[in-house]
């Protein structure tokens, strides 16, 4: 079951908080290579998160689609831009009434609680890229994880048309399966290590345990 949007805000606004403690800091950090994403610095992350939030609090303002913007070529005023439009971003997205009509890539009905999901999982990915360039993971509660991986699924995943596979939280009840029918594998883990791994932040195949047929995961994790 999806987590509540008041459980999504709070984590969002956590997460939030700790990409901008790192923004004000400055310096040097900035210019860390991010081991997640082995083409950006920790400046190209904050740069990348703030045309993401402009595009968002642009979209809530109508409730329709809007042209994404793209950041400041120069990194130190793309950093400024990320820090001056975090509380306008808050903002907006407290400001959401989640059955509200509103533009969305997801599927149907479009609502506004879209947003509030979308970047809760957003920010928290982004913030695990973030921490890689400092070598340290923030923890996610199972629930939350599990949320993620839902929404990735529904969101990012395309069709199965391979052999059933079965998807197990080891921490949640949740369970995942893709494609139809009895799974030939079974990939069991605790939900942080599923959603990262889905999101490539990990290698879900090493660090999951697989029972049944282990070339089918394979094809169905890394397609």
């Amino acid at each position: 079951m999806p987590v509540h949007s008041d459980g999504l805000l709070r984590r969002l606004q956590t997460d939030v908080i700790a990409i901008e403690a790192v923004a004000l800091a400055g310096g040097p950090d900035l210019a860390r290579p991010v081991p997640t994403c082995p083409e950006w610095t920790v400046a190209d992350l904050l740069a990348h998160l703030g045309q993401v939030e402009d595009w968002v609090r642009r979209m809530l303002r109508n409730r329709e689609y809007a042209e994404e913007r793209p950041p400041d070529p120069d990194p130190i005023r793309a950093v400024a831009d990320f820090i001056d439009g975090i509380a306008g971003y808050l903002t907006a997205m407290r400001a959401i009434t989640p059955a509200e009509p509103c533009w969305t890539f997801g599927p149907p009905p479009q609502l506004a609680g879209f947003w509030i999901r979308r970047q809760a999982h957003e920010h928290a990915v982004h913030r695990v890229d973030l921490e890689s360039a400092f070598g340290t993971r923030p923890a996610f509660e199972p629930e939350f994880a599990a949320d993620g991986v839902d929404e990735f699924l529904t969101l990012f995943h395309p069709a199965h048309r391979g052999e059933p596979v079965l998807l197990k939280a080891a921490d949640t009840d949740g369970g995942w399966l893709l494609g139809e029918g009895e799974p030939a594998a079974v990939v069991t883990a605790d939900a942080t290590t599923l959603y990262l791994g889905l999101w490539k932040r990990l290698d879900l195949l090493t660090d999951s345990q697989i029972t049944g047929d282990r070339g089918v995961a394979e094809r169905a994790l890394r397609p």
